[in-house]
């Protein structure tokens, strides 16, 4: 697990330090943003698709907390952005946690309501912790199996005033999972989070 977490760091770090290159070889006038984010909320007992459904109690005690950096390395007129995300997280409860996940996100930053932006993003990657919580824990017991490395998927809606572009506030879901099977037959763990981002 150490060595994949080392390849899975070195990955992104190799990605942040090759992205000028990668904005200039589009032919176009090089483009890059930043932006850091804090975020948390309580895991759900149930599946992905369940996670959505955030008027059912289907919430554990345990929760989830974390900290995390996006680099967009391209951006077009039509309003679509692709960069490379890292995070850190905290998983607490009925016993503690830690998450590391990178990956590529892209954005699209094409509706607004009155002074309202609404942007919609997608990060997908791999997701490392240190061992499992909650519902995740049961899941990985059924399997027969640990599961410290599935892939990771952070659909998310942020919201910001068109006056201050800088912040924003959004909610996703952290999910881990065995991609159908491909790394594990599991729908391992669902966070659903808000959070607050500020970009430079």
């Amino acid at each position: 697990m150490k060595s994949t977490a080392c390849a899975l760091l070195a990955f992104g770090a190799a990605a942040l330090f090759a992205s000028p290159a990668l904005a200039q070889s589009q032919g176009t006038e090089p483009f890059s943003e930043s932006n850091v984010f804090v975020m948390g909320g309580p895991f759900t007992t149930g599946y992905f698709g369940d996670s959505f459904l955030f008027w059912q109690d289907h919430y554990e005690s345990n929760f989830f907390a974390g900290v995390g950096y996006q680099h967009f390395i391209y951006a077009n007129d039509a309003g679509f952005k692709f960069g490379v995300e890292a995070g850190l997280g905290l998983r607490a409860g009925d016993r503690t946690s830690a998450e590391l996940w990178a990956g590529g996100v892209a954005r699209f930053d094409m509706f607004q309501l009155g002074d309202i932006r609404i942007t919609p993003s997608l990060t997908a990657g791999f997701s490392v912790v240190t061992d499992t919580i909650g519902i995740e824990t049961e899941r990985a017991q059924s399997i027969n199996r640990g599961v410290p490395i599935l892939y990771y998927l952070g659909p998310e809606i942020a919201v910001s005033h068109v006056e201050h572009p800088q912040l924003e506030a959004f909610a996703r879901i952290q999910h881990r999972s065995g991609g159908f099977g491909s790394i594990a037959h599991i729908d391992g763990s669902n966070a659903a989070t808000l959070g607050v981002r500020y970009k430079f």
